[in-house]
Order: C-alpha cells, then sequence, then structure tokens
C-alpha cells in the first residue's frame, strides 16, 4: 500500500463526520446538475476543491514526495550517512541531557500535591557575635510544636537522617536511614507496597523498609511484614515495605555528601514525639510541611515569621534570635546541581546548533549539483511552494533517520552519565528514556529537519530558471545570496565552536590547578575503609596496632573523616594565660596513634599521640601551623595550655574540605580521651602499603573482623580515588564539555571546509583564467585562505562577542572559571589553525588546476 493510500485511510478517519456530510452535500448537487447541464461543470469544480480542502491531493503529493526523496538518497548516499551521523550525535546527546534535566529538574516530585511541600529551615545566631549563621540550619522541637499551630500548615513532620546496621545470616550491613514523625507517610501521600506505614501508637520498635533492601536482604519476601529484624542491637518489627519510586529523604545517608555519596534510603525508624511525658523532646531536625489548600508559600512564610518572633519572646536569653526560612521541596532536593544541569543543557543545544548549521551546510553543497533537476522540476510547472516542500520532506527523512540512531546514542550516554554522578546527583533513580524525552527527541528531529532544510529549500525557490534556458550553458543559480547564506552559516559554526572551546579551556584549566594542588600528604599507597557503627576507644586502638602489624603494611591509624571529605567541625577554645573573652575557632579532629604516620602528614615540632594519652592522663592536643601562625603569631605553641588541653605537637596544613579551600585552623584530638564526642558516623581506617592496596583489603577486612565482628566496612577506597572523587564534578563537566567542544570543533571544521571546496569549484574557471595570463600559484592560493580565514575572523569575533556577554553566569558558578586574555588568544588560534588545515586542500586545488582541462570541461 502507497503511502498515499495511507494517508487517504488516516484522513478519511479524522474526519469521517464531516466527510460523510459533504458527500451527500455533493450527492444533491450532482442530481440537481443532472437536471439542469449548465450547472455540470461548476460541480466537478466543487468536487475538484473539495477533494483538495480534505487533503487528498496533498497527501498524494507528499508521498511522491517521499517517495522521490528516498530514491534520490538511496541512489548517493555518502552526503546522507554524513547528514545522519552527525544528528544522531548531536540529538542523542541533546536528549540525553535532556533526559537528566527532565528526571531531575523538571519532572514533579513523585508525592501527591508536590507543589504544596515545603522545607521548613531555622536560622539562629547570637547579636553579641553580631555575625548571622549563613547556612539554614534544622529547626529546634520546640519550634516545631509551635509552627504546628500555624494554620498556613496541614500538616508538618520531622526528621533527620543517619544509618542503622542490620544484623542476619549474612552479616552486619549498613543501612541509609531516616528517623521520622510518624505521620510523614501520611503527609506526603505515599502508599506502602506491602504492609503499611507508621500509624498511631506505633513505639520505637517498628521500622518500614525500602523495596530494593527487601529484595536484596530478604529475597522479595512477601510475608516479611510482621517479622522481627535485629537492627542496631534491637529487635524491630518490619510493618510494611515503600516501592522503588519512593525517596525520602533524598540522600538520606549524606550527612557528609563527599563521604558517604549513598543516594537513597533504605529504612525508616519512628521519631519520638514531640512532647513526651519528660517534656519537649531535645534537639534539632529537619522538617517537612505540607501547605494547606489555596495558601501560598509566601503567605505561609508570613505567619511563620511572626510565630518565630513570638518565640524568641519566649526566651530567657535576650541575646538570642530565631528566624525560619520556607523553601519549595522541589528545589531543595536538586540544591546546587539546578545551575549546572542547565549549563550543560545549554553547552549540548549549542552543538545541536552547530550540527544543524553544517547540516545545512552539506545541503547546499548537495544542492549545488541538483541545479539542473531543480530547474527541470520547475519547468514542468512545479511551484515555489512544491520545491521548498520537496526540499523539507528530505530533511525530514535525514532528521529521523538521525533521531533513531540518536535514540541510541541517548539511551547509552544516560547510563553512562548517572554511573558517573549518581552518587552525587540527586534523582538519579528517576531518570529514564520516558515519553518525555521521546517526545523531546521527536520535536527535536522536526524541528532541526525544519531549521537545516530552510536554507536548501530557500535556494531551491530562488533558482534562476531563465539561466537555464538561455546562453548560460545549462547552469543555473541562485545568485549572490545562494553564497552568502552559506557564509552565515560557517560563522555561526566558528562562533559556536569559539563559545564551547572556551569554555572546555577554562573547565580543563580548573581541573589541571586542582589536579597539582598539593593536600599536604602524600596520597600514593593509602588504603580508607569507613568503619561504623561508633566503636570504644580501646577497639579503635587495637584495630590500628592489628592492621599496622599485618606484613606490607607501613602505617595505619584512624580518622573521623578522611581529608578532602570533611566538612569541618568547628569550635572555639582559649589559651590560658590570655582574657578569656579571646576566644579563637578552630576545625576539630579526631584521630587515633599512628594517623600522622599512616598519612604521612610529618610532624613540624613536639610529638605524636602516645599510647599513654588515655582517660585519666592530661588531655593532650596538636595543632597545625595555620593555627599556630595565626593565634601564636611566630611563638613556638608546645606546652601552651589550651582550654581542652596541652599541645604537644605542630602537624603539617592538610587541605581537609576540598582542593581548592586552603588550610584552616585545626585541633586533633586523642580519640583515647574523646571517644564519646566521636558522632555516629564512625571512623575511617587509614592504611600506608608498600604494595598496592588492593592486595591487602582482604587481609585488613579479615584483621577488623578480628577485633570488632560488629563493626560494617564499607566505602573502601584508595586515597587517590578519594582526591578524584572530590573533582568528580569537575572532571565529569570537563568530560562533557570537552567532548561537546570536540564535536562543534569537527563541525565547524567540515562546514569550513565544504565552503571552501565550493568556492574553489566554482570559481575554476577563473582561477584558470588567472593562472593561463601568468598569475602565480601561490597568488591563487591566496585568494582561497584570504576568503576561508576571512570567514573564520568573523566567526571568531562573534564567537568571543557571545563568551564575553555569558562570562558572569560562569564566573557566577566558580570564580576560577573567568576568562582571561591567555584563554581567548589559545582558543583564537586553535581555531585558527583548523581554518588553516580547511583551506588548505582546496586551495592547493585551485593552484594546480590545469587551464586548458578546465576550459575545455567548461
Amino acid at each position: 500500500m502507497s503511502v498515499g493510500e495511507w494517508g487517504r485511510r488516516v484522513w478519511y478517519l479524522l474526519n469521517r463526520r464531516r466527510f460523510e456530510a459533504a458527500t451527500r452535500a455533493e450527492m444533491e448537487a450532482h442530481r440537481e446538475a443532472m437536471a439542469d447541464p449548465r450547472r455540470f461543470g461548476g460541480v466537478l469544480r466543487h468536487r475538484e476543491a473539495a477533494a483538495d480542502v480534505w487533503g487528498w491531493r496533498w497527501l498524494d503529493e507528499v508521498g511522491q514526495d517521499a517517495r522521490f526523496a528516498w530514491r534520490t538518497l538511496r541512489r548517493a548516499p555518502g552526503v546522507p550517512l554524513v547528514i545522519v551521523l552527525t544528528l544522531a550525535l548531536a540529538t542523542g546527546a541533546t536528549t540525553a541531557i535532556f533526559g537528566i534535566v527532565n528526571g531531575v529538574l523538571l519532572r514533579p516530585l513523585p508525592f501527591a500535591d508536590p507543589e504544596r511541600l515545603v522545607q521548613i529551615y531555622g536560622r539562629q545566631w547570637t547579636s553579641d557575635r553580631g555575625v548571622p549563621d549563613p547556612v539554614d540550619g534544622p529547626v529546634a522541637a520546640a519550634d516545631i510544636e509551635a509552627y504546628a499551630r500555624s494554620r498556613s500548615l496541614e500538616a508538618i513532620a520531622g526528621y533527620f537522617v543517619g544509618t542503622v546496621h542490620v544484623a542476619g545470616a549474612e552479616g552486619v550491613e549498613r543501612v541509609p536511614a531516616a528517623n521520622v514523625d510518624l505521620g510523614l507517610f501520611t503527609l506526603l501521600g505515599a502508599p506502602p507496597l506491602i504492609g503499611r506505614t507508621f500509624q498511631a501508637g506505633d513505639a520505637g520498635d517498628v521500622a518500614v523498609i525500602s523495596e530494593s533492601l527487601w529484595r536484596r536482604r530478604f529475597a522479595a519476601d512477601p510475608s516479611l511484614p510482621g517479622r522481627v529484624v535485629t537492627i542496631d542491637d534491637r529487635p524491630r518489627t518490619i510493618v510494611g515495605v515503600m516501592p522503588e519510586a519512593f525517596q525520602f529523604p533524598y540522600r538520606a545517608a549524606s550527612i557528609v555528601a563527599s563521604a558517604l555519596p549513598e543516594g537513597r534510603t533504605d529504612a525508616w525508624l519512628p521519631l519520638a514525639p514531640l512532647r513526651t511525658g519528660a517534656g519537649v523532646r531535645r534537639g534539632r531536625v529537619s522538617v517537612v510541611a505540607r501547605l494547606a489548600p489555596g495558601v501560598t508559600a509566601a503567605s505561609a512564610a508570613g505567619e511563620l515569621t511572626a510565630l518565630a518572633k513570638r518565640r524568641q519572646a519566649e526566651l530567657t536569653d535576650p541575646s538570642a534570635r530565631v528566624d525560619v526560612r520556607l523553601a519549595p521541596l522541589g528545589e531543595v532536593v536538586v540544591g546546587d546541581v539546578r545551575r549546572s544541569l542547565w549549563l550543560l543543557f545549554a553547552a549540548v543545544s549549542l552543538v545541536l546548533i552547530a550540527a544543524c548549521a553544517n547540516v545545512a551546510n552539506l545541503l547546499l553543497a548537495r544542492m549545488a549539483t541538483r541545479t539542473r533537476e531543480v530547474v527541470t522540476r520547475a519547468a514542468l510547472g512545479a511551484g515555489r511552494l512544491r520545491l521548498i516542500r520537496q526540499c523539507l520532506v528530505e530533511s525530514l527523512i535525514l532528521g529521523l533517520g538521525g533521531g533513531v540512531l540518536g535514540a541510541l546514542v541517548a539511551r547509552w550516554t544516560i547510563g553512562v552519565l548517572v554511573a558517573a554522578g549518581g552518587g552525587w546527583i540527586p534523582r538519579t533513580h528517576e531518570i529514564a528514556l520516558d515519553w518525555a524525552a521521546f517526545a523531546f527527541l521527536l520535536a527535536a528531529c522536526v524541528a532541526t529537519a525544519i531549521l537545516f532544510g530552510l536554507a536548501p529549500a530557500w535556494t531551491a525557490a530562488r533558482v534562476d530558471v531563465r539561466v537555464a534556458t538561455g546562453d548560460a550553458g545549462g547552469r543555473a543559480t541562485a545568485g549572490r545570496g545562494y553564497a552568502r547564506l552559506r557564509d552565515t552559516l560557517v560563522v555561526v559554526e566558528v562562533g559556536l565552536a569559539f563559545v564551547l572551546a572556551s569554555g572546555a579551556v577554562l573547565v580543563m584549566r580548573e581541573a589541571a590547578r586542582l589536579a597539582a594542588t598539593p593536600s599536604g600528604m602524600p596520597d600514593a599507597r593509602v588504603l580508607t575503609l569507613h568503619l561504623t557503627p561508633r566503636a570504644t576507644a580501646p577497639e579503635y586502638e587495637a584495630i590500628a596496632r592489628r592492621v599496622g602489624a599485618l606484613p606490607g603494611v607501613q602505617g595505619a591509624g584512624l580518622i573521623q573523616l578522611v581529608p578532602l571529605q570533611n566538612w569541618g567541625w568547628r569550635a572555639e577554645f582559649s589559651v590560658k594565660g590570655r582574657p578569656t573573652s579571646d576566644r579563637m575557632s578552630t576545625d576539630l579532629r579526631f584521630v587515633t596513634s599512628g594517623y600522622f604516620t599512616a598519612m604521612g602528614i610529618p610532624l613540624r615540632r613536639g610529638r605524636d599521640f602516645l599510647p599513654t594519652d588515655v582517660t585519666g592522663a592530661p588531655p593532650v592536643v596538636i595543632v597545625n601551623e595555620a593555627l599556630a601562625q595565626r593565634y601564636f603569631h611566630g611563638e613556638d605553641p608546645i606546652g601552651r595550655e589550651l582550654d581542652r588541653g596541652t599541645i604537644v605537637g605542630v602537624a603539617a596544613d592538610v587541605r581537609q574540605v576540598s582542593l581548592d579551600q586552603p588550610a584552616v585552623p585545626e585541633l586533633y584530638y586523642p580519640v583515647s580521651q574523646n571517644v564519646a564526642t566521636v558522632s555516629d558516623v564512625g571512623m575511617a581506617l587509614m592504611v600506608r602499603t608498600a604494595a598496592p592496596p588492593a592486595t591487602l583489603t582482604e587481609s585488613i577486612r579479615a584483621a577488623v573482623r578480628e577485633v570488632s565482628p560488629r563493626l560494617a566496612i564499607f566505602n573502601v577506597r584508595t586515597l587517590e580515588q578519594v582526591r578524584a572523587d572530590s573533582l568528580w564534578e569537575l572532571h565529569l563537566y570537563r568530560w562533557l564539555i570537552g567532548l561537546f567542544a570536540a564535536l562543534a570543533l569537527v563541525l565547524g571544521a567540515i562546514g569550513l571546509y565544504g565552503v571552501m571546496a565550493y568556492h574553489a569549484t566554482s570559481r575554476r574557471r577563473e582561477f584558470a583564467v588567472r593562472l593561463a595570463l601568468g598569475s602565480a600559484p601561490v597568488q591563487v592560493t591566496r585568494l582561497v585562505f584570504w576568503r576561508g580565514l576571512r570567514l573564520s575572523g568573523v566567526g571568531l569575533a562573534a564567537g568571543l562577542a557571545t563568551s564575553l556577554a555569558v562570562a558572569p553566569l560562569l564566573r557566577s558558578v566558580s570564580a576560577f572559571l573567568a576568562a582571561d586574555p591567555a584563554t581567548y588568544t589559545l582558543v583564537s588560534a586553535g581555531l585558527l589553525g583548523i581554518a588553516f588545515a580547511a583551506c588548505a586542500v582546496p586551495a592547493w586545488h585551485a593552484a594546480t588546476v590545469e587551464p586548458m582541462d578546465a576550459l575545455r570541461h567548461d
């Protein structure tokens, strides 16, 4: 069945009623016409017009155009194949980034009425310090009780994140968990997969788990609800299983995102009620709330602010202040990745535009060889609209072909990106090539087909038929507008390549700068293992000694969090002998003896912690050089007494938080004297080995289990991997933007080469005459190079202007992404080199043309 026949059937089904009504009217007119022959001709014209209105003739013509386009593309598959591959790469990459943007930023959260969900933050500061806390924090329990009386909120629930340890025959497994109020699941409108969620009257001996934990740990047993499981050395009854699509809070276990990059919650435990027999629950928790119907976030924020002022008036400390802030939960979930993902989408969109310009140039070059065909069709009666439609149908076929391959590229690309950033990008489990992504791909294919098909269509419509039938030997032309259009497309490609290449150079320069930044510790042959739950000080010391005695181990020690996985636990201290009001700020680190040896951190002065520095002995501390220089101003701090202990050593500076942040004042505590202050995130075992760390991993695990079998071991990585993980975002963007820039450069080079090749071919006769009249080949070469470099120069100027316009946006992401003249000079030189190479072959062909052969051919 032909395309036209299919089209007629579809068109009939869509317009059946109207068609039947029109048919009845035509039959009545036909009967009247048979009685009056003078009206018979008008009826025929009416039927012909009706057929054209209903689209039958149009569908037939489109079917003819499609069949003709397919035959034409099949006869000369070279250029069409290049076009399809170009579009596959461009549309596939764009669709992949859109899939991530859609899954993370655009798709509503999978809760009931997610637009009514808000996160409530509490911020406190004291007036004597005069500096407010710039980071939104959790909310005090007493404040939650006050906010719960707000009429703007339909429901409110508190929660805090952490981990639990599930024991069983398979051993102890660390599980990301959240302690939540009993009404949280009802607030979110999230039903369980099996069993039930929390309900009024549930005590702390119940739990809800995720579908992934249910399948992994319990083999998807449907009878699991009601079973008692040991969690954190306490029997708890599993009452329900949440479906895989449910996730709250997002990145629950990421108390310190760089150290614990798990992106999912696998267990939920009840949080103690707001009021108990002893009074209001102590501590601070994160808070999520649902707005009442018809209430906006702004009005709710106003009411909560008034309640916060009342709370402040109730406080006995006149210097304390209480503040509150509301934020849509969707914005809280995506966090800082919103701007980065939109920048990536903008970058890949530039690649798509460059691909469209390149494809349009290829089609224009192809149209130059089909001028006689276009003229013949025009001479046989094809109007401009028919010629334009023919070109657009061919473009649509190419666009859809590129889209089919682009879907495969998008699927592969999304898998790679999710695997690379899944631990840090929220909502990665919701990223998929769904109907929205395929709709975007289809829209992109159709839009690009129209976009790059307009140029050859416009050229075909402007072909001068009279030239073809006159004295010009049958050569048809589209005039100077044809050349200007191709030149404009090349300028666009070069400009886009400049913008992407500049961005890639900036990101690569920043990555190289951070990679060369010394962290303060040698990271070769160091293995890190995270241990939870919190153990005793003797257990930590025993683990360090047992692992340190293994063959091939040069040193072992523990720290609460690995450098470059730290968030900075800040505290204040004072120096004895100075005014008590002279309080100084520092970061706290908790380590065991042997830590500095294992990490290769030198002690500048003093001594390391000793096995005798235990509870009951005089408290001691070690400070870093930054603290000694800032607070002791060149004095020797050894032996100075702080309110936290006596300084016994000065360690070299280490970049704890990130490579782009210098070392800050730090104070090291021995765990044996301060184990009670070690948080529930556990400790990290640092092991320096003489051989590759991978060869000793199992023996180190076995040594830890010998000392304490109840400890879970996870996040096993080398220190080199930790360093690389701290730059994951920069490396990901460097890879993506570098790939986009390389693709844009290739497209620009192909486009410029195509223009210059056509330019040299179209002026072949002129060059032959010049050479025959005595011009040197170098003069002909200069003409070709001058045109190519002039187009490149205009494109570079346009790209430079665009880069300067978007520079503030890049600086808002990172101050180190500010471009300088050296960056623009480097990129310009590289693009000019590519332009020179693209012009070399056409220039050589122009300079080596044989005058007699060229003139005889024309």
